[in-house]
């Protein structure tokens, strides 16, 4: 479930966003469009768990587009772990021609910064002390997010855009009516 569901004003104040001024030539391998890519964070609703993951859904604002889906492990893998990296592109989930490079980005750049990751695992641990805590207002939500088996009920479903919104802009905007 998407940590700004529980958590809106937290989430919008705490998006971490990165901005693309320059473009690269299409034929780079590190080509990304100009854009603004914001890092929507979603997390785990099943009581209980401490899976200690977090799935990333890159969005890019301007072209209103799902870019990736990147899932990071908070703690390194052990020898054992049947996912060999920390971070990677979730299999699972969509992408994009551009994943590659947002994962690359986001594993890098976004990751270097030690506050980003605190920030991350405050988040998670925020998000699921209020999925364990029955008298929590979210379990109205959580319980309708998820069926017995786990799965997106289809009401749910319809309500949750597919594509999260862009973080708030800035300043003055000039419309056409």
């Amino acid at each position: 479930m998407r940590f700004g569901l529980l958590f809106r004003e937290l989430a919008e104040r705490e998006t971490r966003t990165v901005k693309i001024f320059d473009p690269l030539p299409v034929d780079d391998p590190s080509f990304l469009p100009v854009d603004e890519y914001g890092f929507d964070e979603w997390y785990c609703v099943e009581p209980r768990c401490d899976c200690r993951r977090v799935m990333i859904n890159v969005v890019a604002r301007h072209a209103q587009a799902h870019a990736a889906t990147i899932n990071h492990g908070f703690d390194p893998p052990g020898k054992d772990d049947l996912v060999p990296d920390q971070t990677f592109l979730d299999p699972l989930n969509r992408q994009s021609r551009w994943s590659a490079v947002l994962l690359d980005l986001f594993a890098n750049v976004v990751l270097a910064d030690e506050s980003y990751r605190q920030r991350l695992l405050r988040h998670y641990h925020l998000f699921k002390n209020a999925v364990d805590d029955p008298a929590h207002p979210c379990q109205r939500l959580v319980r309708g997010w998820a069926d017995p088996a786990g799965e997106p009920s289809p009401r749910t479903r319809k309500r949750v855009p597919a594509i999260p919104p862009p973080p708030p802009r800035c300043g003055k905007r000039n419309r056409r009516r």
